[in-house]
């Protein structure tokens, strides 16, 4: 399983993706990564970020960092999961 903590920093976004909504960075993140937007978890300043919320809205600039989490419920699914397919084998 891959442990997916990543810190995504602004200045490498442009303009234009500063003003995406959560769930659309995190198709774009999903591109890089391979985690689906559903498995991710994004966070600034502290507080985890609606999927409706805008970058520039709740205050993301140039070189802020948001931090991009692996959801740990859905980690902890896609374990027993691999855990039972290698009991089976």
């Amino acid at each position: 399983m891959k442990n997916v903590h990543t810190m995504v920093q602004s200045r490498n976004l442009s303009g234009t993706l500063l003003h995406l909504a959560c769930c659309e960075l995190k198709v774009v993140v999903s591109m890089v990564t391979g985690l689906e937007p559903r498995e991710q978890r994004l966070l600034f300043r502290g507080k985890e970020r609606e999927d409706s919320d805008h970058l520039h809205m709740v205050g993301v600039r140039d070189k802020d960092k948001v931090l991009l989490l692996e959801d740990p419920a859905l980690k902890d699914i896609k374990l027993q999961a691999a855990l039972a397919a290698q009991a089976v084998q």
